[in-house]
């Protein structure tokens, strides 16, 4: 098996700390649980060895931990594994996001991008992407990249997906490469 998930009784779990910033957590309970992740990783989604923390129904996608990193699933399911591409990672460096803020149409218009970059554009960069869109905030600290022209680049982007939300779970940063360059935090500045 790729992945474990760390056992409750036999170590300790570090407590993961609310943010507080979702305006509805109650709604936003977790609907990925031990057995949705296991399926998932052992699709390739991660390299072998890593730890995903057990599911547990108090934590929210907001939460924090120096040990721990929160990621969607959305991005997996589009078929994206973990170190994302370059370009992909490279927004998130330079936005300082946290991958649990960004809505899917931000993960579909990078992946893309992604595409572009390699099969057309070479020296595209994450630097040229406000010809096309900016970053906003559209609450509870969650960003979207809105369109700066009425002709989108990417046509149905903005399609939302349903739960998308709810479904995140938590990996040791320890057992990723770079886990520990990953934001701590959320963002939670309106516009970059």
């Amino acid at each position: 098996m790729a992945s474990r998930t760390r056992s409750r009784t036999n170590e300790p779990t570090p407590t993961l700390e609310s943010q507080n910033l979702l305006r509805e957590p109650e709604t936003e309970i977790c609907s990925f649980n031990n057995a949705d992740i296991a399926p998932s990783n052992d699709s390739g989604a991660f390299p072998a060895g890593v730890i995903i923390r057990p599911f547990d129904r108090e934590v929210r996608s907001d939460a924090v931990s120096n040990e721990w990193v929160c990621f969607l699933a959305y991005p997996f399911s589009l078929g994206l594994r973990y170190p994302f591409p370059t370009f992909i990672s490279r927004f998130f460096e330079l936005k300082g996001l946290s991958y649990a803020q960004t809505m899917p149409m931000v993960w579909r218009v990078l992946m893309v991008l992604d595409q572009i970059k390699s099969r057309h554009i070479p020296d595209l960069c994450v630097k040229d992407l406000p010809i096309a869109y900016r970053l906003r905030s559209h609450g509870n600290s969650r960003f979207l990249l809105f369109c700066t022209s009425k002709n989108p680049l990417i046509l149905k982007a903005t399609k939302n997906e349903d739960q998308w939300q709810r479904k995140f779970f938590f990996v040791q940063r320890d057992s990723i490469v770079k886990g520990f360059d990953l934001p701590v935090g959320w963002l939670t500045s309106g516009r970059i």
